[in-house]
């Protein structure tokens, strides 16, 4: 059994963090330069774009609940 003290849990969750915060941002970014690319391609205008934003927060919120189905 390992026994670690305060300092080190803290430094080890410190990091963790560190390292979900980078994850997510990876992930975010790659989804925000794909809807720009699809966006540009498509020359959507102003109002699709934001349909097309609303549609991938919803997609979102729904994986978050655990509502996907695959």
């Amino acid at each position: 059994m390992n026994t670690f003290t305060v300092r080190q849990l803290e430094n080890a969750l410190n990091i963790t963090r560190l390292d979900t915060k980078k994850g997510l941002c990876d992930v975010f970014t790659t989804k925000l330069e794909r809807l720009a690319a699809h966006i540009r391609t498509n020359y959507m205008t102003p109002f699709e774009a934001a349909d097309l934003l609303d549609q991938e927060v919803e997609k979102m919120r729904s994986e978050m609940r655990g509502d996907h189905h695959g």
